[in-house]
């Protein structure tokens, strides 16, 4: 008799978590594409950003945070499923991860466990592959390459200005027909800087859409958009790197 329970109970465990996802799946409405900013990372403690343990140097862009699934009612769907992550299924984007969806966390690491969690985390909600879930937020990230539409208005990667909250979010607005949410976070200054940036995604993670709901951050009236370089990588941010610091409104 005892030789049965645990083939019996890995079926029903299986069963619950099959039922689990694909009820999570079925109230997929929308994602969140989550975009960060690496150098208000990298200035938001003295502890700075690293390079991985693998991968090299990332892209000076902005980086993929994750692709997150949604309810219209606002519900985060998180946690789905029990469907294992492995690293061979995405090998052939490893170039385009380790540009704009690395783990730039200090001491370095492996990036390949910042992946594995997303997609434990999010990925089993979106009813997608684990190779079409990291696909499609890298090519989401591409198509609206928001760092270059930045640029084009005026808003510059820079330690010495800031810019205005409610004018970012009309660049983003006029660009894509879409309301956003941005996240801010301190440096070590104490200025409030642009950090995350979220975009919402129709239900093929396709194409920007209207935010059905979007989360709601605080945020001072001006931002610093602050510098992304390889030197804050190789070197870890301190006070004493840039001591002099001059804004121009």
């Amino acid at each position: 008799m005892a030789s049965y329970i645990l083939p019996i109970a890995l079926v029903a465990l299986f069963m619950f978590s099959t039922a689990l996802q694909t009820t999570s799946i079925k109230d997929l409405d929308f994602y969140h594409l989550v975009l960060m900013w690496p150098g208000s990372y990298c200035k938001q403690t003295s502890a700075g950003c690293c390079i991985p343990k693998t991968g090299g140097e990332p892209e000076l862009d902005f980086f993929v945070k994750g692709l997150l699934p949604y309810s219209n009612d606002g519900k985060a769907l998180t946690q789905c499923g029990m469907s294992p992550f492995y690293l061979d299924e995405i090998s052939d984007l490893n170039n385009d991860l380790n540009s704009y969806w690395p783990n730039i966390k200090c001491p370095s690491s492996e990036s390949r466990h910042l992946w594995k969690n997303t997609w434990k985390t999010y990925g089993v909600c979106s009813g997608l592959s684990e190779h079409d879930y990291f696909k499609k937020a890298l090519d989401l990230r591409s198509k609206i390459d928001l760092l270059s539409i930045f640029k084009k208005h005026g808003i510059i990667s820079t330690d010495y200005a800031d810019y205005s909250l409610a004018e970012i979010k009309q660049v983003i607005n006029r660009e894509f027909g879409a309301t956003t949410a941005i996240s801010c976070s301190k440096n070590q200054w104490d200025e409030t800087q642009v950090y995350e940036i979220y975009l919402c995604v129709d239900r093929e993670a396709r194409n920007i859409i209207p935010c059905p709901v979007l989360p709601n951050f605080t945020c001072a009236s001006r931002v610093v958009f602050g510098s992304f370089t390889y030197d804050m990588l190789k070197n870890v941010s301190s006070l004493a790197d840039n001591p002099i610091r001059m804004r121009i409104r």
